[in-house]
């Protein structure tokens, strides 16, 4: 899950719109040129590059996808960091207390309701049970690997 904030938006506007270069000044390093002139030359070639249609295109382009392959590799990331945070969540008495309380009553209006027999009450509680503890931990994985990425973004 990835928040988007009002710098991301505005970046993302910049870069659409070849704004987010910066000065040709600033991209070549004055220390590698003997003269002034020389220096001069290099930020003339520098900008005539950056200005050319095709080079905005490509690099929208190139931009474009590098931004994807890093979100990606981000998902990648949470994926994986909640796959850890998933198996070693576990529920606590209260927990088990609630979700042994929603199987019962959910198992009970299959009951009354005729989709099971009175036979099958003690698995259809277990189904319901199983269920409830896999949601529970997802939520509580959820919640954590939430909290962890507001922690990494203040």
């Amino acid at each position: 899950m990835r928040i988007e904030t009002s710098e991301d938006t505005r970046a993302k506007i910049a870069a659409k719109l070849g704004l987010d270069q910066p000065s040709a000044l600033d991209m070549v390093d004055r220390s590698k040129f003997a003269t002034d002139a020389e220096y001069i030359d290099a930020v003339v070639q520098m900008e005539a590059k950056i200005s050319n249609p095709e080079y905005q295109a490509a690099r929208r382009r190139v931009s474009a996808e590098y931004a994807q392959r890093q979100e990606a590799e981000e998902r990648a990331r949470q994926e994986q960091e909640y796959k850890r945070i998933r198996g070693s969540v576990q529920l606590d008495d209260l927990d088990r207390r609630e979700i042994d309380a929603q199987a019962v009553d959910l198992a009970r209006r299959d009951l009354a309701a005729g989709r099971i027999f009175a036979s099958d009450l003690g698995v259809a509680i277990e189904n319901y049970a199983r269920q409830l503890t896999d949601q529970r931990k997802d939520t509580k994985a959820g919640n954590e690997l939430f909290n962890m990425m507001l922690r990494r973004k203040g």
